[in-house]
């Protein structure tokens, strides 16, 4: 019974390290759930929902494939149309 906790701490582990790429496999799997949910939306759209759930403008233009200044863009057109 004592191996079993041991396991998961080294499971654990192995998940929260890096990857060859520099990103870990939790990280890819956000990456992979935030580009399903944006999946048919227009890239400023999806850009603004994004942020709102907490990914950095730099997060943001790896995966809609775009600038950080465009993030920056959606972001303060929201802003405008308040």
């Amino acid at each position: 019974m004592a191996r079993q906790p041991a396991k998961r701490a080294k499971r654990a582990a192995a998940v929260a390290e890096p990857a060859e790429n520099g990103a870990s496999a939790v990280d890819k799997i956000a990456g992979l759930l935030a580009l399903i949910a944006t999946k048919d939306m227009e890239k400023e759209t999806a850009a603004l929902k994004l942020n709102a759930i907490g990914f950095s403008s730099r997060e943001i233009a790896a995966l809609l494939d775009v600038n950080e200044s465009f993030t920056r863009v959606a972001r303060f057109r929201k802003g405008k149309k308040r």
